[in-house]
Parts: C-alpha cells; structure tokens; sequence
C-alpha cells in the first residue's frame, strides 16, 4: 500500500507526454524513447543551446568574480564588480557561435577577458577594473589590431561582429 502511494506522488519527468495503454517494460520503453526523442529536439534547439551556453560562461564569470587578489601569485588583482557586471553584458550580447569558441579567462591586469583563437587567428575583448573595455585582433605574429569599445551596447555588438569576421566563424 505504501508503494502505491509513493507511485502516485511521483511527478513525471515529462508530464507532457502521452499516455498510452503499455504497461510493465513495453510502457517503460516507450516513454524513455518518447523523453529520448524530446531530449535530442531540445539538443538541437538554437535556444536551448544559447540557454546552456549562457548558463555555463556566467557561472565562469562568477567563479572568477570570487578570485582573491594574488590569484596567480604575480600579485594580480580580482576583477572588480565593475569588470565583472561588463563581462555580463558582453556574454549577454554575443551569438551562440561567440560562445562556442570563448575562453572566459581572468586578466592579469585585473578584469575578465573573452578569448577566441582558430588556427593562427585570435582576438579577445577585455573587461577590465574600473569599467574600460577593449578588443584586440592579430594574425599570427603580426602586430595587434586595437578594437575600439566605449562601453555602450552598440560599441560592444561592433566589436563582437569584427572579432567574430575576423576568427571566421
């Protein structure tokens, strides 16, 4: 008696899905291809994808918001809650493809920076303390291109869109 009460308050995973008149292992089988078939729609869910992507790169931008001053024993600051509130915004403005191939990594001067690298091409864009916000891109061993930022959502987008011409993706 107490199984069946425990059954009946168990709450299904899907409770979307159709019922059917299966029981014991055919009823099983059917709903775990019917809850493999939603899994593999919403693997392949732009939004879905975005929404994981953007999950993952903000708990990064946290756990680096929580790094003590000396993190890489060269006497490196933390990023300081400026940096970190323009590392969101930045996350929040970029494609799914930006967030594919970003290092989320802490500054030495003391900030976050986006990296992207593909083959011998690399930009990143960089928060740093104090709210500055800068880009750079480079081939190989040729000199460094700066890329301006002002710090609006729009400077942000442009500098977005020349890193994401200039890896090629």
């Amino acid at each position: 008696m107490a199984m069946v009460a425990a059954e009946m308050k168990r709450v299904p995973e899907y409770p979307f899905l159709h019922e059917s008149n299966a029981v014991g292992q055919a009823g099983r089988d059917l709903r775990n291809e019917s809850e493999k078939y939603l899994g593999d729609l919403a693997k392949a869910s732009v939004f879905w994808r975005r929404t994981i992507f953007l999950a993952v790169a903000r708990q990064k931008i946290y756990e680096l918001a929580g790094l003590k001053s000396n993190w890489d024993s060269y006497g490196a600051p933390s990023p300081d809650t400026e940096a970190v509130e323009n590392a969101v915004r930045i996350l929040e403005l970029m494609h799914p493809s930006d967030l594919e191939i970003a290092s989320i990594v802490p500054s030495a001067e003391g900030g976050i920076g986006f990296c992207f690298k593909r083959q011998d091409r690399y930009a990143d864009i960089e928060t740093s303390n104090g709210g500055a916000i800068l880009g750079v891109r480079y081939v190989g061993m040729e000199t460094p291109v700066l890329i301006s930022v002002d710090g609006s959502d729009n400077s942000i987008k442009t500098a977005l869109e020349q890193i994401r011409n200039h890896i090629g993706t």
